[in-house]
């Protein structure tokens, strides 16, 4: 898998956005309080490619089950570079793959969008 990823760039994108830029909903609340302990190894990797977990682009959540278990389907995060027109790996259980769809990112310099899915974290909020 060879990836032109800008690992310096996209660090300094997330370095760049602030609390206040994060979506203040309670499902995001409760994914950036949680995901980075409760996914260490998702959250290693993508760090070495310049992600800040704690700062998704976007995230899909379902609503709470039963047992206070809130699944999000899925969590997206920005790149900066290219990618190959295929990127498939899974971390502790977690599929992180090439996003074919999702909103406009507004950035002018060459990105790509990886989704990752299943992220299942307890409601706590």
């Amino acid at each position: 898998m060879i990836m032109a990823i800008n690992v310096e760039q996209t660090k300094k994108y997330y370095k760049d956005i602030k609390q206040e830029d994060l979506c203040d909903c309670n499902y995001c609340k409760n994914y950036y309080l949680q995901v980075k302990d409760a996914y260490p190894k998702v959250a290693e990797f993508l760090d070495s490619i310049g992600i800040d977990i704690e700062k998704p682009f976007e995230t899909s959540p379902l609503e709470p089950d039963e047992h206070g278990m809130l699944e999000y389907c899925i969590c997206q995060y920005i790149v900066i570079g290219s990618a190959p027109s295929e990127l498939s790996k899974e971390i502790e259980n977690v599929k992180i793959d090439i996003s074919e769809s999702h909103p406009s990112t507004d950035l002018i310099q060459e990105h790509f969008v990886i989704d990752i899915y299943p992220i299942c974290l307890k409601w706590i909020l």
